[in-house]
């Protein structure tokens, strides 16, 4: 029975969770379902073909058990007609406190152990162990400041005890039971300014020097310098329930100056889902969830086209008061670094809301209107969302050498 150390860095959205297990990069939406009944038949566990499909699309198809509850988990849940449960960005109590916190991680670890187990030609059906490093983060104002005990509370409710996860897909039920010997917790948007883009891959220095390029042409040359070496920087991480400001002055985080606004692009999503069956052609959905799947859609007839164009209207009369709450965490900043060189926007918000709205040209206004040089780089579709896991993936990777290293 093999029980290797799994690497595990944890971007927990609240609309995705995107995950780096050993290398591997996951991104599942932030959903479950917890399933009171039974509907489905169970795949036969002797059957060798029938298994190996399964095991290959497991983390699509998760049918998990933690603590006597079971449940649908991430796109298992969205695909389902169940009740889906997603983080409440309403709720003021933060992540770190909510049963989807432990559910998505722990299943998502136990289905990639499964899928190594089976890889290496381990009888999955016997009980499975691993022992976990994991990094992972939480919003600015949900950490805190000084003494706050946040960080700590959050890695025990992983580190207290073991936890098993029982994968229910075949008739004879899978168990694994997950050991976590180390986890930190680091502050969402400063590690993706400070760890992933200083010291990211080539593809991303590429991405970021490109967009300099395209936008301040004049500032070609001093692009590559710029985003190894700047020591005044502000990342703008727009997320599904908050957006962080991650403010690094003269190259140390500036706590006191960074802040998270506890609205995202779901926030937008959930005010345009109330709004929409009170529109002209305006219709009735389950969730928040149906309405993102709206939105990507590709309709194929005048009914899906007209909807989909109804669900967009709701979002743009949506989006001005993030828009408003950005430029205003914006304005503080630049208040407090006058200094500022580089102004980074991520984050799965930033997609639509740099795609659909003229966020970018408000942000350069106020740039104008303090008389700052700060340029402003969108880090672009690719690494929107990876940013955060990406300077995870650099964390774990030390803290896995220094457990390993003891």
């Amino acid at each position: 029975m093999k029980n290797s150390l799994m690497s595990v860095a944890n971007d927990l959205g609240y609309g995705d969770v995107k995950i780096n297990i050993n290398n591997t990069f996951i991104k599942q939406p932030s959903v479950v379902a917890e399933v009171q009944q039974v509907t489905s038949d169970p795949v036969v566990s002797t059957n060798d073909q029938a298994v190996a499909k399964v095991i290959k699309n497991l983390l699509d198809n998760l049918d998990i058990t933690i603590d006597k509850k079971r449940y649908l988990v991430g796109t298992a849940a969205s695909n389902s007609t169940l009740p889906r449960k997603a983080f409440d960005i309403n709720s003021g109590s933060g992540k770190a406190n909510t049963e989807l916190a432990l559910i998505l991680p722990l299943a998502l670890i136990a289905a990639k152990k499964v899928q190594e187990a089976y890889d290496n030609q381990e009888d999955i059906f016997e009980p499975l162990k691993v022992d976990v490093v994991m990094t992972t983060a939480l919003p600015i104002t949900e950490i805190g400041f000084g003494s706050s005990d946040t960080r700590d509370k959050f890695a025990q409710r992983f580190t207290a005890k073991k936890h098993i996860v029982i994968l229910n897909t075949f008739d004879n039920p899978i168990s694994v039971t997950i050991s976590f010997k180390a986890v930190s917790v680091f502050k969402e948007g400063e590690v993706a300014t400070a760890i992933a883009i200083p010291h990211g891959n080539e593809d991303l220095q590429k991405a970021l020097i490109n967009d300099i390029k395209k936008n301040y042409p004049d500032q070609a040359a001093n692009a590559e310098h710029l985003i190894k070496t700047a020591k005044d920087v502000l990342g703008i991480d727009i997320g599904q329930g908050t957006t962080d400001l991650a403010l690094t002055t003269k190259g140390k985080a500036d706590v006191y100056n960074s802040e998270s606004i506890p609205e995202g692009y779901g926030t937008v999503l959930r005010r345009a889902w109330k709004f929409l069956p009170r529109m002209q052609n305006g219709y009735s959905l389950p969730d928040e969830v149906s309405l993102r799947e709206i939105l990507n859609s590709e309709p194929t007839n005048q009914i899906d086209k007209e909807n989909k164009e109804t669900a967009l209207e709701a979002v743009q009369t949506s989006v001005p008061s993030l828009i408003d709450r950005i430029e205003s965490g914006f304005n503080d900043a630049l208040s407090a670094n006058f200094d500022l060189e580089v102004v980074y926007i991520f984050g799965g918000g930033s997609i639509p809301l740099i795609k659909q709205t003229d966020l970018r040209n408000q942000l350069a206004e106020s740039l104008k209107r303090k008389r700052s040089k700060a340029l402003i780089v969108w880090v672009g579709e690719q690494y929107a969302q990876k940013l955060n896991e990406m300077g995870l993936k650099l964390l774990v990777d030390d803290l896995a050498t220094q457990y390993t290293n003891r």
